[in-house]
């Protein structure tokens, strides 16, 4: 699936980090459960450009653990659709960045609520015809989220420069990880350029792609762009370009497989 492609779906990659674990390793249901709300809470944005909130979650199901170190990816589809609410399916899949095995970790059905619907009397959209599968994102590629809140913002409500490059570096990393197979290391940002603000409220939507490689080194490209969630309206706010490199246990560098 190329990478322009994804625009059109709601995509969320992630990596499980130990303070979103417990005692044994694995990624908490708590945790599983806030990221999968907000992705049915961007699907259903997406679907009507109005706001909604979150007023059930039908079902759950924990199928798999996701543990430290894996990468998640989640992704939602609206499946049917009344007057002023929808339910959004959810699922959630962790993959070994060393290995590249996946699996399903947790389904879930989401209600959501017209937050408007008082005021705004208007029918929701009907569902899609074409749902997309839930598939897997391409190798080298990674695709990461961010709905901009207040607590991320400077004094005129826009994100944090450090903020956007924090999340754009990861994005970098997981591309890098999951066309090697390997530990990733950042030798240099060869460029990062800030070309408008990302404004509270919005959508952050950061595509990262392996671009390049060379003996042990990947050049990847990251493309980041702010939407308003309710008018459509996306622009670009942000490019740069990272080298990463492929490190062997011992953490030397080692070859990087060539792109195909």
């Amino acid at each position: 699936m190329p990478i322009t492609s994804q625009l059109a779906e709601i995509r969320h990659t992630d990596l499980v980090f130990p303070e979103q674990t417990n005692h044994q390793g694995t990624y908490f249901g708590g945790a599983a459960m806030a990221v999968m709300d907000k992705v049915a809470f961007l699907v259903s944005a997406r679907h009507a450009r109005r706001p909604f909130v979150t007023a059930s979650c039908d079902r759950i199901d924990f199928r798999n653990p996701a543990y430290v170190g894996n990468m998640i990816e989640l992704s939602g589809q609206v499946r049917l659709v009344g007057r002023s609410s929808l339910v959004v399916d959810v699922e959630l899949a962790a993959e070994d960045l060393r290995t590249g095995e996946r699996r399903i970790c947790t389904r879930g059905a989401f209600t959501m609520v017209a937050a408007d619907r008082k005021t705004n009397p208007d029918r929701l959209p009907p569902a899609p015809d074409a749902k997309p599968e839930f598939v897997s994102s391409p190798v080298g590629s990674a695709r990461t989220l961010r709905l901009v809140f207040p607590g991320d913002t400077n004094h005129l409500g826009q994100l944090f420069g450090g903020g956007a490059m924090s999340i754009m570096g990861k994005a970098a990393y997981i591309a890098a990880a999951r066309h090697t197979r390997c530990e990733i290391g950042m030798a240099a940002s060869d460029k990062i350029d800030f070309i408008a603000p990302t404004q509270e409220g919005e959508l952050l939507d950061v595509i990262a792609e392996v671009k390049d490689v060379g003996r042990s080194s990947l050049r990847v490209g990251v493309r980041a762009e702010a939407e308003d969630l309710m008018s459509g309206d996306r622009r670009l706010v942000g490019e740069a370009e990272y080298v990463m490199v492929a490190l062997d246990e011992a953490g030397n560098p080692t070859p990087a497989p060539p792109l195909a």
